[in-house]
């Protein structure tokens, strides 16, 4: 059995309850709580690995976000996130990213939106809310917490969290809540930001090895037509030397990055396989439903992603500079129409890349109603059905407070 380790990044303002929701989360006290004191140091801590069930977790903990130093504060998180993603293992990324809300104060200010949420977001972070200290709102203070956050961010979960047991002025605790569907909602988090960060990498790399492919295809026309002086025939030969090796240089480029794009979308579903075991008790390995095959299934319909590259990059440049290169005698035209025609190459590489991308995330959906369904299933299943509670009854139950002992 593989042992995956899984990086958990915990975000909020100081005093949103970060280190208390660590150490519910996990049954330990792997970061020290007090309540409203920033009890961080500056910058991104990781606590030492330890493990849950199967997996290896890495929490990381970021010191309480302040608007006085908001810069300071984006500056070391976004230094850790850089160094993260310059890895080539998925085990080195940022997997699950919760952001703490305090829900009695209903909303993130709007520093916290514009200059922290919203850029994260455009990063391509997908973040899980945790609306946290639940057990001291009122239930208009709940109805508002959740409203705006469905409003100001319909896509992202927001899930409510009481983490430590709280003695009120009237005698009784609150009780403890959130585990189980955070557990959920961090399985899916983990697909939805590893899925992300792959796209954003392979694109970026693509990039690159096009730029390379290009200068090495313009080197050899240079090499091929660069000692007959300004003015030449350019033979059926010399135009079939160009595009054979071109096409070779392509073929390199493009077979390392969609093979470790293939690579690393297996990795990602074993490791979503392996981490939903360990949050919720749930084995998909022996599924019907193969996680593998919904992410890929409709790969093999798209040119150029189907792991035919070879024949793929030979239709690419079958056009090029096709018309008319015995009429041009000229270097420096016949220069420019390669590189044009090269260009247009790319342009076409990255398009089906940007194709295959969206359809990735179309599947990814298919793949996350099945999760859903799954998780909820077994849930169902976990509860038997005359001990079953109705929304209504479920309702009730937060709205009173249940006496408990305070933890030590």
């Amino acid at each position: 059995m593989n042992t995956y380790n899984t990086n958990v990044l915990i975000l909020g303002k100081t005093g949103s309850g970060k280190s208390a929701l660590v150490n519910y989360l996990y049954g330990q006290n792997i970061a020290v709580a007090k309540v409203g004191r920033p009890v961080t140091e500056r910058g991104l801590h990781r606590h030492p690995p330890f493990m849950w069930n199967d997996i290896q977790v890495s929490v990381f903990d970021s010191w309480g976000l302040e608007s006085s130093f908001i810069d300071d504060w984006k500056e070391d998180l976004y230094a850790a996130l850089r160094s993260c993603d310059q890895s080539q293992d998925i085990g080195d990324w940022f997997h699950t990213v919760i952001y703490c809300c305090d829900a009695r104060k209903g909303q993130p200010d709007s520093c916290e939106q514009k200059k922290v949420l919203d850029e994260l977001r455009r990063k391509g972070v997908r973040l899980i809310f945790a609306l946290t200290r639940w057990g001291l709102c009122r239930d208009q203070e709940k109805e508002a917490a959740l409203k705006n956050l469905r409003r100001l961010y319909p896509d992202a979960p927001a899930v409510p969290v009481e983490a430590v047991s709280q003695k009120l002025r009237n005698g009784t605790v609150t009780a403890v809540r959130g585990r189980e569907e955070l557990f959920q909602e961090m399985c899916l988090n983990l697909r939805d930001n590893l899925l992300s960060h792959l796209c954003a990498k392979t694109r970026e790399e693509l990039q690159l090895s096009l730029k390379i492919a290009k200068k090495r295809t313009m080197e050899v026309f240079e090499t091929e037509a660069g000692t007959l002086g300004v003015f030449r025939v350019y033979s059926e030969e010399m135009h079939r030397a160009i595009r054979d090796k071109a096409s070779d240089f392509y073929y390199q480029e493009l077979s390392r990055v969609y093979s470790r794009l293939h690579e690393q979308l297996d990795s990602i579903n074993a490791m979503s396989v392996g981490v939903i075991k360990s949050y919720t008790g749930i084995d998909l390995a022996h599924e019907k439903t193969d996680i593998a095959r919904l992410t890929r299934e409709k790969l093999a319909r798209l040119s150029g992603w189907n792991g035919a590259a070879s024949e793929y990059v030979k239709t690419c440049f079958m056009s090029l500079v096709t018309a008319g290169y015995f009429q041009v005698k000229k270097k420096e035209r016949y220069r420019e129409l390669l590189e044009k025609s090269v260009n247009n190459v790319n342009f076409e590489i990255l398009d089906d890349l940007d194709n295959y991308i969206n359809r990735l995330w179309q599947n990814e959906k298919l793949v996350r109603e099945a999760l859903v369904k799954k998780l909820t299933a077994e849930k169902e299943i976990t509860a038997p059905e005359e001990n079953r509670e109705t929304p209504e009854e479920i309702r009730e139950k937060e709205s009173r407070v249940i006496p408990e002992e305070s933890p030590s």
